[in-house]
């Protein structure tokens, strides 16, 4: 399922309630000082033993759905989510330099966490920064079986730049803040054939403002004649934005044309977080 999105199996993992979890930017001095090693596998050509299993695919802008321009200053990065369900930042598996044609390969990985994973894009150097760190989620039955040497491919992970972040960002037109630095959920309202959907709604319990987007940026990426759209648009994609999502049960709906099941989700501070509806018929 290239477009199922798994930190959502929090719902086999967490309590019935919903959750909004204290964020918190502290990072332990152990993971601090731990060195992440960002592996080369671009054109190798290693023949010696193979530990562990890996994640392969292509990356994809929101809006575009081209690669990144500039994809050798671009690393992947395997994470666990696993902390951030007691409000911690998500662990570093594995990483690896993202190749000049825009393809990534994770490898070494091993144990997936049953909640899933995520893949991460962003800047190889945090310092000089050209996207929002990304995360995209895998599911954990695509993984749970693999052993070394074997892979999960054509995963895509999708990727914001900060000038598309900055963009999103202003035309968020009743949200009192930045959204690429508290972060925000994004994602797509699809239908059975993974094809954008006509009039989508998501709906949390009034937990969080959506946004979305139309093909008109003229008057702001998500307002037509001056007024917020209120549901999805098939031509824009059927992409949604809600800034600073708390973790909570997600639902899709478009008047019963399609059914989507229940999905707990949410955003990180600083990342730009995908959550795919997929329908189920």
């Amino acid at each position: 399922m290239l477009r199922s999105l798994i930190l959502l199996t929090f719902t086999g993992c967490m309590p019935t309630r919903d959750v909004t979890p204290n964020w918190s930017d502290d990072v332990s001095e152990d993971a601090a000082e731990e060195e992440i090693v960002i592996e080369d596998t671009c054109g190798g050509d290693d023949t010696g033993e193979i530990k562990g299993f890996s994640i392969n695919g292509t990356i994809e802008d929101l809006v575009t759905k081209e690669g990144p321009p500039e994809p050798s200053i671009l690393c992947a990065y395997a994470l666990d989510p696993t902390p951030v369900l007691s409000g911690g930042e998500p662990v570093v598996m594995a990483a690896s330099q993202v190749c000049d044609n825009g393809e990534y390969s994770v490898g070494g990985l091993s144990n997936p966490p049953s909640i899933g994973m995520f893949i991460s894009i962003a800047d190889c150097d945090s310092t000089a920064p050209t996207v929002m760190k990304s995360a995209t989620g895998v599911d954990f039955d695509d993984v749970k079986d693999l052993g070394d040497g074997e892979s999960h491919d054509d995963h895509t992970a999708y990727l914001v730049s900060i000038e598309l972040g900055r963009t999103v960002s202003d035309s968020l037109v009743d949200f009192d803040g930045d959204a690429v630095e508290t972060g925000f959920m994004s994602g797509f309202v699809l239908d059975v054939n993974e094809e954008a959907v006509d009039g989508g709604k998501l709906a949390c319990g009034g937990c969080v403002d959506f946004y979305y987007m139309d093909t008109d940026d003229s008057d702001g990426l998500f307002l037509t004649d001056g007024v917020r759209n209120t549901e999805t648009t098939a031509s824009a994609g059927a992409i949604f934005v809600a800034p600073a999502a708390p973790i909570f049960t997600y639902e899709a709906a478009d008047g019963g044309v399609h059914t989507w099941e229940p999905q707990l989700f949410g955003s990180l501070p600083g990342y730009a977080s995908f959550l795919l509806f997929n329908a189920t018929n």
